[in-house]
């Protein structure tokens, strides 16, 4: 039943049972709301003679009255009851409902049960670049396809998923198509009419929408190659994860880095730069498959999630595939480029990968791939993982080493070569971790660099060093002309303020400056060289040597050597090695020979048998130090070392 009608006056109530029968809706009349019915019916209660009880509230009422109250139920004029109910049911001459809240800026439209369009207004057909008539007994699936193109579902149960107990549903979004075939998006509410049909109120937000779409596309894809960023990356690399742990596959993660672009985009500028971005991100859209995602980090720093893997050694194949497409030339204004990339990969092999992990995996790979030659892929390998905790571990730890003194000092002996007396020693620096025990400097001094901790760990030492320095010679264990050499890292010249740092510690110490050396490196002379000889002048004139570390691993020249006007070098141990054979010894004679003309001083690092020690004594070395004298020791050990020395555990001096 779709009507009952309850009133008291018979004449009223039989003019509008016979206007609903014409517009064939099942009607009937009744005294009380007992009477079985669905949850479709429409109660047309006449308010004279009667009054709704609260009941009212919570069905499918009209009521009739001509002096409108406050109940929570819809209410229609009683005078002309038929026309303003039928108006109200979209059947009379308006052909529309005249109330449930459509706005002078709201499209509605009426459909039956299959879908046919029964009527539409003004609002919509403007909407639709149309007119209402054009639209009248045409398919629903013309303007929303979406709704309709459901082969398993008729139309009716489409519109009745989208009511709400009979009740005007909450607006839900439809694509939608207008009379010249472009694309609407339209808000759509859908509620239930008497005489099995429906009426769907209609809002315009395709402005809104497209707006919504843009923001979102901004904030998931990188602006300059429309590649995905970093946020759709994780998203999307979180769901291959979980793909891949279900269907028991492997997942690739690729960090891909540009090998030779920074210089291009330096010297040609960011419109070159960026044209090769955009060619090099859709060359790596051809090499990889549909199903495999390309995000852009930012620079020219990429990385591509390979789904669906059978085995690891897929990920090669597609790697020499992105390998192979980047080192084509690139090509921009008349001018060619060739720019090529390394690659790190890393592969999911357990349950417990997440994204992040993946993805710093891949970026060791990339660091070693790098570090191997470039151009090339790398996949990260359980030593590599392990390398990362244990300098992860290291990082973690260098803020409490000087604080709980974990950091120690090394002394190795330095000697002559002709009469082998002891003339100084060459200070390090140990590190005694408490879980990973003595750390070789090599991991742990680039940390310090990195970190900036070089500087204060620095001063430290210094102020240490000097400080043991001058009690040993107090304590009459070395003559007072014994030169103790500290090494000094570039990060600690760049900071300006050494020499400062020096004298204050000299000073407050009243330690002789030429007691003193600073060993450097070679690529220090390349840097900012007139800084560098502001320094070192400095230096001089308070009376501090100048040595150079490991000579032979750099770029210094001949007239570097003589500009900077340094106290010695320190030849390096395969340096030696190459020149104490007998091709090498003339040419080892002759440099020491170019070294004393500019008068410096040539001392051999890791000399380690006596026979070599006589090669170099003989081409004319001036010191050495080296396991053949003594490996680095601790404080006490090196105490015990030069008072044995001397030739008894107290004061005699080292020197005659």
């Amino acid at each position: 039943m779709d009507c009952i009608i309850i009133s008291e006056d018979d004449e009223w109530a039989q003019q509008l049972e016979a206007k609903l029968s014409q517009a064939n809706i099942q009607v009937a009349r009744h005294s009380s709301k007992s009477y079985p019915t669905t949850e479709d019916t429409l109660y047309l209660v006449d308010a004279i003679g009667r009054q709704p009880d609260i009941a009212d509230c919570g069905k499918r009422i009209l009521l009739f009255t001509d002096q409108p109250n406050e109940y929570n139920v819809l209410q229609l004029p009683r005078t002309h009851a038929p026309r303003w109910l039928l108006n109200h049911l979209g059947i009379g001459c308006q052909g529309l409902p005249l109330t449930w809240g459509a706005s002078a800026t709201e499209g509605q439209l009426i459909v039956d049960e299959q879908g046919v369009i029964l009527s539409t207004n003004e609002v919509l057909a403007t909407c639709l670049s149309g007119r209402a008539e054009d639209w009248q007994n045409k398919p629903l699936n013309l303007i929303f396809p979406d709704l309709t193109d459901k082969a398993n579902y008729s139309i009716r149960r489409q519109l009745n998923k989208l009511c709400q107990q009979g009740q005007p549903c909450s607006g839900q979004l439809f694509a939608a198509k207008n009379s010249l075939g472009r694309n609407k998006h339209l808000e759509i509410c859908v509620s239930k009419l008497v005489g099995q049909r429906y009426l769907l109120n209609c809002r315009d937000v395709t402005q809104r929408t497209s707006s919504h779409k843009a923001m979102r596309h901004k904030a998931r894809f990188d602006a300059l190659t429309g590649l995905a960023n970093r946020q759709l990356l994780m998203d999307r690399l979180r769901m291959a994860l979980a793909r891949s742990k279900r269907f028991q596959r492997q997942l690739a993660v690729m960090y891909v880095d540009l090998d030779h672009f920074k210089p291009i985009n330096d010297t040609w500028g960011h419109a070159a730069g960026d044209a090769i971005l955009r060619e090099a991100s859709l060359r790596m859209k051809d090499a990889v498959r549909e199903i495999d995602t390309v995000a852009r980090l930012g620079g020219d720093e990429f990385v591509i999630v390979i789904e669906d893997l059978k085995d690891h050694r897929d990920a090669g194949v597609i790697a020499k595939h992105v390998l192979t497409a980047l080192s084509q030339v690139f090509c921009w204004q008349q001018h060619e480029f060739y720019i090529g990339c390394s690659i790190g990969i890393s592969i999911s092999t357990n349950d417990k990968e997440d994204a992040n992990h993946l993805i710093e995996r891949a970026d060791l790979a990339l660091y070693r791939a790098k570090n191997n030659g470039r151009q090339r892929f790398e996949f990260c390998t359980p030593e590599l993982t392990a390398q990362a905790r244990y300098k992860l571990v290291l990082q973690e730890g260098l803020q409490q080493a000087m604080k709980e003194d974990q950091l120690q000092l090394y002394f190795q002996p330095i000697a002559s070569t002709k009469d082998k007396k002891i003339e100084g020693a060459e200070v390090l620096l140990r590190w005694l971790h408490p879980k990973v025990g003595m750390v070789p400097p090599k991991d742990f001094i680039p940390l310090l660099e990195q970190t900036g901790l070089i500087i204060p760990i620095g001063e430290w030492l210094i102020e240490k060093a000097c400080r043991q320095w001058v009690d040993w010679k107090k304590a009459g264990l070395l003559h007072q002309q014994a030169r103790m050499n500290i090494n000094i890292s570039n990060c600690q010249f760049a900071s300006r303020q050494l020499v400062s740092c020096i004298q204050r510690i000299l000073s407050r110490l009243d330690m002789p400056a030429n007691t003193l050396a600073l060993e450097i490196s070679e690529e220090l002379l390349a840097n900012d060289p007139k800084q560098i000889e502001n320094s070192f002048e400095q230096l001089r004139h308070a009376g501090i040597a100048i040595i150079i570390d490991d000579f032979g691993f750099g770029n210094a020249s001949l007239h570097s050597l003589s500009k900077f006007k340094l106290s010695a070098i320190k030849l390096e141990k395969p340096l030696i090695e190459s020149l104490s054979n007998n091709q090498g010894e003339n040419s080892l004679t002759a440099f020491s020979a170019l070294a004393h003309s500019l008068n410096i001083t040539m001392i051999a690092e890791g000399v380690d048998d006596h026979d070599q020690l006589e090669n170099l004594t003989k081409s004319g070395i001036d010191s050495y130090q080296g396991y053949s004298l003594h490996a680095p020791m601790a404080t006490d050990e090196f105490e015990h070392f030069i008072s044995k020395q001397n030739g008894i555990e107290s004061n005699l001096k080292l020197f005659a």
